[in-house]
């Protein structure tokens, strides 16, 4: 199957004349595992959310399975969608076994015998009411109301957050189990840089409301370098994007993205052995984004 499930077109979102969202434009296919990566405030909530349908856009188009438009999605596209907000909606007054049968009654393909494994597993009472259950527990129980009918498309909004690191594993390897065999399609925020390479097929990295870097994550690591090379007059740049630049000296010091076999042959033919290419880690590339 090669449905495309997200389709984003210049999407862009502003509050009060803000900019939140610069002309997002991407689309996903049924059984990627994409990883947003982002630091807080970068925009990655508001394109959730506005891909959702939950906020209208400035301007710009979404449509998810091919067919609805995000803010008027049909009940039967809703049913194939499962969303983690990153603050939750659950009902205290309602215990975890109670508001789960509660989600369940939506939902004729809810998987029970799943959703009582985990709940072992996750060392979650069913019996104990919500509003007494950690930061982390409602977080575990949010994710469970999200998964138990098996969606098509899971977005989860930093669904680790308030996870302590024994149960961030447990659901990462969860997420992993889920998103296992190219059957279901995975967008998840978040600002971990280690649970993007763990779970992610394709990773994008947004700034400002920006996504700089959509790629795979082989590719990413491929075609983004850091450039040390002398002061003087630089090779075209063509399609390279500078994520970051700073001055060394005599020396200057570029990171960029969009690097290929071409273009290190015109920056060699330039500036000989004193261009000195630097390969760097998804970390290293995060850090520079944000440098």
């Amino acid at each position: 199957m090669n449905e495309t499930v997200i389709d984003i077109r210049q999407l862009n979102k502003a509050f009060d004349k803000q900019t939140v969202l610069n002309g997002i434009d991407v689309q996903v296919k049924h059984g990627e595992v994409i990883g947003l990566l982002g630091l807080n405030g970068a925009g990655k909530t508001t394109l959730m959310e506005t891909m959702l349908g939950f906020s209208p856009a400035s301007s710009g188009q979404v449509r998810l399975f091919g067919r609805d438009e995000a803010v008027q999605l049909s009940e039967p596209v809703k049913k194939r969608i499962g969303f983690v907000p990153q603050t939750d909606e659950l009902m205290d007054t309602m215990s975890v076994a109670g508001y789960l049968k509660l989600i369940s009654s939506f939902y004729p393909n809810w998987d029970q015998a799943m959703i009582d494994r985990l709940l072992d597993e996750w060392v979650l009472p069913g019996d104990k009411k919500i509003s007494k259950l950690s930061i982390g527990q409602r977080q575990k129980v949010s994710i469970l109301s999200a998964i138990g009918h098996h969606p098509e498309l899971l977005v989860l909004d930093e669904p680790v957050a308030s996870l302590d690191p024994k149960a961030r594993r447990q659901f990462l390897q969860t997420l992993i189990d889920i998103a296992g065999g190219g059957e279901k399609t995975v967008l998840f925020s978040t600002h971990i840089v280690s649970d993007v390479e763990r779970i992610a097929d394709r990773v994008w990295l947004i700034k400002d409301g920006k996504i700089l870097v959509d790629a795979a994550m082989d590719e990413i690591k491929d075609t983004t370098v850091r450039l040390h090379f002398p002061n003087g007059e630089l090779p075209e740049l063509g399609e390279l994007h500078v994520l970051h630049q700073r001055q060394a000296g005599s020396q200057k010091v570029w990171s960029v993205t969009g690097w290929n076999p071409m273009h290190e042959q015109r920056w060699r033919q330039r500036f000989g052995d004193a261009l000195n290419i630097e390969r760097l880690s998804l970390e290293d590339i995060f850090l520079e984004l944000h440098g």
